[in-house]
């Protein structure tokens, strides 16, 4: 059965400029992700300050499926699902930190199924939270231009035009990028710390079967509830093939990261692994999953950048 026909993303480059000195913690993913979610809401609710699965008006807004996801009413599958993935990941690309008025800097924005004809509300969110201010002081930006991963200009700030919204790619798509790999080797380099786990608990050794189990359990869950699909596979003999799967090299180590939860109103740690890690078996079923979660990262809080890989 052919796999994953609805399964389609779309990733854009959204460029800043700042009007004001921006001070942001060095890895800023967080920081983007809650004042988006922030200016979001604030655009879009009209009934205050209630819990959105109060609200009578959640069915039709956009804030929770967006923001807030859970599972919908009449979900067959998944339906005890804890943590529904939101469908959005926002990967900051900039580790400096502090940005004086005219210089700009840039983030990546990858949307998922349905929340890809969303992108209108999430660039007039950015540019409402511009206005705002973001990061320690405050500090105001513009929202100034858009691409596409093909470099294609889907936003200018001058004019505030939206252009050629339709760029997704598809799993098919990514799938026949992958047949010039090798299926014999598959190597991976973690880049923002990857927070697996096993077991009920957070891992510091990744083997090629806990991997899997993440990342097929994240694009199962992306597919079911944003792109309308059951991804239909024979996960547990998916599971025996990658256990034996071996780790031929590793560099993996643990990397702590702190942030500051304005929700929780205390610092949390959310250290993770980094590194590069190299398996060898029969790889051939795996590497376009692989490939598919290189857009979607991997683990917890992946939807601020954690969990960013890249095959090599």
């Amino acid at each position: 059965m052919a796999q994953l026909q609805n399964f389609r993303l779309a990733r854009y480059r959204l460029t800043l400029t700042a009007l004001s000195t921006i001070t942001m913690p060095p890895y800023a993913g967080s920081t983007l992700r809650g004042g988006f979610g922030h200016a979001f809401r604030k655009m879009v609710c009209t009934q205050g300050p209630i819990d959105c699965r109060d609200c009578m008006l959640k069915a039709a807004c956009p804030y929770p499926y967006i923001f807030e996801t859970a599972p919908f009413e009449g979900a067959q599958q998944l339906r005890t699902y804890g943590d529904v993935p939101r469908p959005f990941v926002i990967d900051p690309l900039d580790t400096r930190g502090e940005y004086r008025k005219g210089e700009s800097f840039s983030f990546q924005l990858t949307l998922i199924g349905r929340a890809i004809d969303y992108l209108p509300y999430f660039l007039v969110s950015f540019r409402e939270l511009g206005e705002m201010g973001i990061g320690k002081g405050r500090g105001r930006f513009q929202l100034t231009h858009v691409r596409a991963d093909d470099g294609e200009s889907i936003y200018d700030g001058d004019t505030q035009m939206v252009h050629n919204l339709d760029n997704a790619r598809s799993f098919d798509d990514i799938r026949r990028e992958t047949e010039s790999q090798p299926t014999d080797v598959l190597t991976l380099r973690l880049i923002t710390p990857t927070r697996i786990t096993h077991e009920g608990a957070l891992t510091d050794k990744l083997p090629f079967h806990v991997f899997w189990r993440r990342l097929i359990g994240r694009i199962s869950a992306l597919a079911y509830f944003h792109c309308g699909e059951s991804l239909e596979m024979d996960f547990r003999g998916l599971i025996e093939r990658a256990m034996s799967v071996e780790t031929t090299d590793s560099t993996l180590r643990w990397k702590d990261w702190t942030r500051y939860s304005s929700r929780q109103d205390r610092k949390m740690q959310l250290g993770g692994l980094v590194g590069r890690v190299r398996y060898a078996g029969e790889l051939a079923e795996f590497v376009p999953f692989a490939a598919l979660g290189a857009f979607l990262h991997v683990g917890k809080n992946a939807t601020f950048g954690l969990g960013k890989y890249r095959v090599e």
